[in-house]
């Protein structure tokens, strides 16, 4: 605009004076015209000026209105990226299981009958989700899902408590919940409150506590408090509810009807003389409903050395009320050592095992001396000896060996180890990197058993194979036979078996 006024400008003063001296006639009439021309110049250059000061003008409110667009946009992606900020303080995960499952006489070896036989899928998913805040606080949502064939459902056999369909089929359930916090009140203390799992050890008195139906979820809900006393000695307190069964406390007489597992779990991860693991701990499971408070003390010893032998220790002590009758007083151990040949090529590992929980004398009214299971269910001796233990009532063939295998239970789908001692070899090997094989024998037997019943339980043959395809994908085999003995002369006596392959995705 500007170059369009001063163009129109110069051609106007170029163009006056021609024109004036086109029509110039005397002197005196010359100046008047002169004169004129000079005020007609300044008229149109003080108009030119006019012009140009106005477009100025325009021009910086223009460039203001501009700049302020200009700072709203930025404003507005400013905005839009710290929203975006706590995106990156979430991590997230899951685990798909799918896998082709056949198992035949779990409970009472016997071909004809067919309750206890299973040839399914069986589907698992969970997906979780972890954010983390700031440094020290970090929140964890899990869900879970598991089906055992396409279509089966369970409905609840008491409609007003319809716990019995968690962890079941069909079913997405809350698997964890919790929030874990650093530095309580700036001390080297941390706290996780809600439903978390609970791991100690391989496994022999805590590794899962809603783990029915073939270890779905091993979650309790309550807190841990974990002191960190050194960088290798730390300190857990904790109080879990493992069944809250009926909210109000007015059943069984106004005593209530929860289970509850609490106490003291230290760990020393390296000591400093024998550079062993070392962990003390002192529990206590009650349960309102039958009477039960039991303590638990225990000691556990483990490392894996240079050269390549490994060893777990471990043994406990049971005492307190066994019921509202009877003190408890029994005892169990667990044991394993193994050797890796780690120069050859297959890196073969070859291991002993031995583990003995106490049965109850059925002859003597005195104490209870059938070891309690707590909470070291599923996974310890594989998922077929675990069914052959779960608390199913009368249908188990363990209960013409003695008395009554689940006496120390109140929890239908517990696999109740008691009465039982187990001791085996194994060894497994790795031809690559991503293939592990593995083999074991145990022989099994009863610590007690009743008048007239010996107490040979049989043979545990187990066999694995695992294919890791890659970081988030494996494929599995496994097998297992459990032939039983001379206790089950007086019952059927065919094999227990159990076989799956499996894939599973982790990410």
């Amino acid at each position: 605009m500007i170059k369009k006024i001063s163009t129109v400008a110069l051609a106007t003063l170029i163009c006056l004076p021609t024109l004036a001296s086109a029509g110039a006639g005397s002197s005196t009439d010359r100046v008047a015209d002169l004169e004129k021309q000079m005020a007609d110049m300044n008229k149109a250059f003080n108009a030119q000026m006019q012009a140009m000061k106005d477009e100025i003008a325009a021009l910086k409110t223009k460039n203001a209105e501009m700049g302020k667009e200009v700072a709203s946009t930025s404003d507005a992606v400013k905005k839009s990226f710290d929203s975006a900020e706590w995106t990156k303080k979430v991590t997230v995960g899951g685990q798909l299981t799918f896998r082709g499952y056949d198992i035949q006489n779990v409970w009472d070896f016997n071909d004809n009958a067919d309750g206890d036989n299973r040839s399914l899928f069986r589907t698992k998913g969970s997906l979780w989700a972890d954010f983390k805040p700031t440094d020290d606080v970090t929140a964890r949502i899990q869900l879970t899902n598991q089906s055992w064939g396409e279509g089966v459902t369970y409905t609840a056999s008491n409609p007003t408590n319809d716990t019995a369909l968690d962890n079941n089929s069909n079913k997405a359930f809350l698997d964890n919940a919790y929030v874990n916090v650093k530095n309580i009140l700036g001390l080297p203390v941390e706290g996780t409150f809600g439903r978390q799992n609970l791991i100690y050890g391989s496994g022999f008195v805590v590794l899962d506590g809603q783990s029915q139906f073939a270890s779905t979820s091993i979650y309790f809900d309550g807190v841990k408090l974990r002191w960190h006393i050194t960088d290798q000695l730390m300190l857990d307190g904790l109080y879990m509810k493992d069944q809250e069964n009926n909210v109000a406390n007015s059943v069984n007489g106004n005593a209530g009807d929860d289970q509850t597992l609490s106490g003291f779990y230290l760990t020393n991860k390296k000591c400093a003389i024998t550079g062993m693991q070392q962990e003390i701990y002192a529990l206590n499971r009650h349960d309102e409903a039958i009477k039960k408070d039991i303590w638990m003390y225990g000691l556990r010893l483990s490392d894996k050395l240079a050269n390549g032998i490994d060893y777990s220790l471990e043994a406990a002590l049971q005492t307190g009320d066994a019921n509202a009758t009877q003190d408890q007083d029994a005892w169990g151990t667990k044991l394993e050592a193994g050797y890796t040949f780690k120069d050859l090529g297959w890196k073969p590992r070859f291991y002993a095992q031995y583990a003995f929980m106490s049965g109850d004398d059925s002859s003597s009214a005195g104490d209870n001396e059938q070891w309690d299971v707590y909470y070291g269910g599923w996974p310890q001796w594989g998922d077929l000896l675990a069914w052959k233990y779960l608390n199913i009532g009368g249908g188990n063939s363990l209960n013409n060996v003695y008395g009554s295998y689940d006496a120390q239970s109140n929890v239908v789908g517990e696999a109740v180890y008691s009465n039982l001692q187990i001791a085996g070899l194994g060894a497994s090997v790795k031809p690559i990197d991503a293939v592990t094989l593995g083999i074991s024998y145990s022989k099994l037997t009863f610590d007690e058993t009743a008048a007239g019943i010996d107490d040979d339980f049989g043979d545990y043959y187990q066999a694995s194979a695992k294919y890791q395809y890659n970081k988030y994908l494996s494929f599995s085999l496994y097998g297992a036979l459990l032939a039983p003995g001379d206790a089950f002369n007086n019952t059927p006596k065919d094999d227990a078996t159990e076989a799956y392959w499996e894939a599973e995705f982790k990410f």
